[in-house]
């Protein structure tokens, strides 16, 4: 029996996975293919899967609000399998969230019953050229994602200039040296970058706990005060990982991103959207988040417990 090829995308939070997914799926060489999509989020709203376009393929979603790789496992397993059987595709990718330990990945595609149906093509790690040096230090999932990884996507490079850039290809070639490079836009970056790397299996552990310290919430609401919203966000300050969603200001919907403290928002104009928010924190507690953004709910989120 022919495999089915499993196209891995790594990064660490909001290093720019969907928006990579979405060029690979934009290009010529994806249009004729029958494609079944799986998105891993952090969270339990699935926001990545509505920033998709309508055309995409086949898309699955695995959010069940935890960071942790081996949580999942068995939900991944059983939708590998309704993927062979119902789409039969002629690829997978598959998007990780951004705290995916690589390690935890290959072992969910190699036992037995899953590798009899699939083989990993190849494993593309998108690099934040912005945080990656900040959060290496602490975060174990961004060097075993960058370690691990075939190839590597250079992201948001031009908020660097020459010598940072440098510096940054140097510390990923230290790395993982056998890991092609190349940035975000450049000539011949695409789906012909992809099939041109050559895989290396994973052979470090899969982890046995979560992560420490870092803790992930799911803020449910409509509609959000503007001000004390901005208000919830300062006190977490510092503490934010990662924060996604869609919510309304009273101007329709916005898609609401942070990438550790800077937060953007943007219209989201697609249809269905469903609202909430879902956190990443770091050196907090889930009810401190919850206590800081719980008051830019309107009406108000009646909580048990928490102050």
């Amino acid at each position: 029996m022919k495999k089915i090829p499993v196209y891995l995308i790594t990064g660490c939070l909001g290093a720019g996975k969907t928006t990579l997914l979405n060029h690979w799926l934009a290009g010529p060489e994806l249009k004729s293919k029958r494609i079944a999509l799986l998105i891993n989020e952090f969270g339990e709203l699935g926001v990545d899967g509505q920033l998709l376009p309508d055309d995409a393929g086949t898309v699955f979603e695995l959010n069940r609000g935890s960071l942790f790789c081996a949580c999942i496992r068995s939900d991944f397993e059983a939708t590998m399998h309704a993927i062979a059987d119902q789409v039969r595709p002629d690829l997978v990718i598959t998007e990780a969230t951004g705290m995916a330990q690589t390690s935890d990945l290959f072992s969910f595609i190699e036992t037995p019953a899953t590798r009899e149906r699939f083989e990993i093509a190849c494993n593309v790690c998108v690099i934040d050229a912005l945080n990656f040096t900040k959060v290496l230090p602490t975060l174990k999932a961004v060097a075993s994602q960058a370690m691990w990884a075939d190839g590597l996507v250079i992201n948001k490079s031009d908020g660097l200039n020459t010598d940072q850039v440098g510096k940054l290809t140097s510390l990923l070639k230290d790395l993982n040296p056998r890991a092609k490079q190349i940035r975000f836009g450049s000539k011949h970056f695409g789906w012909p970058f992809v099939e041109s790397l050559h895989h290396v299996a994973c052979t470090d552990a899969p982890l046995q706990a979560p992560p420490a310290e870092v803790v992930a919430c799911t803020i449910s609401g409509h509609d959000f005060d503007r001000a004390a919203f901005q208000t919830g966000v300062e006190q977490i300050r510092g503490r934010l990982l990662r924060m996604k969603g869609i919510v309304n200001f009273g101007d329709g919907p916005r898609l609401v991103e942070s990438v550790f403290d800077s937060v953007t928002e943007r219209p989201y104009t697609a249809k269905n959207p469903r609202y909430g928010l879902t956190v990443i924190g770091w050196k907090i507690t889930a009810d401190e988040i919850r206590s800081a953004l719980h008051p830019a709910v309107t009406p108000p989120v009646v909580t048990i417990g928490l102050q």
